[in-house]
């Protein structure tokens, strides 16, 4: 027994040329469909790009900020110990150490790293954001605990008539000074991250800091009385 197919009513050919043009028709469907989608994938890309470098550019103001300070801050440490060698042993002084030291950001990294979005972003710029971002968090606590000593340092130097507390002021001064010859010790590090990704630093957030100078004044003549 035989099975025919039956013959379509225009012929094969057309059959053909029909069922041609629905393929045709879902391909073009599906190219457009995946060139939207490229396009929205670029465009979640640059936003988190864009979002990671705005924060990047404002800790690279900040750390540089810090950084151009240090010289005068290692100035002011060097006047307190002379201070200290030479003051009358009931003399004490206001504000001798304000340093300003500024917090840094990671709040876009954290959200970004769990982002699918970045697993589109090429792996050598991802481990080099990974690598800068360690190391901008663990400066966050090595700023904080410079913050504590400088606190306590100015502490002691204003109660430095007491017998007690001007013991402590040269092991605080040691302790600053070591703070900011290890931030001078990192710096080229950051900063090659900072280049190799094309981050300049955005100063905007620094308007209200003060003059990167100001430790380079003389150390304050307003003498509190003993």
């Amino acid at each position: 027994m035989k099975l025919q197919l039956s013959k379509p009513m225009d012929g094969w050919r057309a059959l053909a040329g029909e069922i041609g043009i629905i393929v045709v028709g879902v391909l073009i469907a599906l190219g457009a469909q995946q060139l939207v989608q490229s396009a929205q994938d670029r465009e979640s890309v640059a936003q988190l790009r864009a979002g990671i470098k705005a924060e990047l550019a404002d800790d690279r103001a900040r750390w540089e900020y810090m950084r151009a300070s240090d010289p005068c801050a290692l100035r002011r440490l060097d006047l307190i110990d002379r201070w200290l060698a030479t003051a009358a042993h009931g003399a004490r002084v206001a504000e001798p150490y304000r340093s300003v030291l500024l917090n840094l950001h990671t709040s876009s990294w954290d959200l970004a790293k769990t982002s699918p979005v970045m697993a589109q972003i090429p792996l050598r710029e991802r481990l080099t954001y990974a690598s800068l971002f360690a190391a901008l968090e663990n400066w966050r606590g090595l700023i904080h605990t410079e913050e504590a000593n400088r606190q306590q340092l100015a502490a002691l130097l204003e109660t430095a008539n007491v017998p007690a507390n001007r013991a402590q002021i040269a092991l605080a001064v040691a302790q600053a000074r070591i703070m900011v010859n290890f931030r001078h010790a990192s710096f080229a590090y950051l900063i090659k991250r900072f280049d190799d990704l094309g981050i300049r630093p955005d100063t905007r957030t620094l308007a209200s800091v003060g003059d990167v100078n100001q430790l380079c004044r003389p150390l304050s003549s307003r003498q509190l009385p003993s």
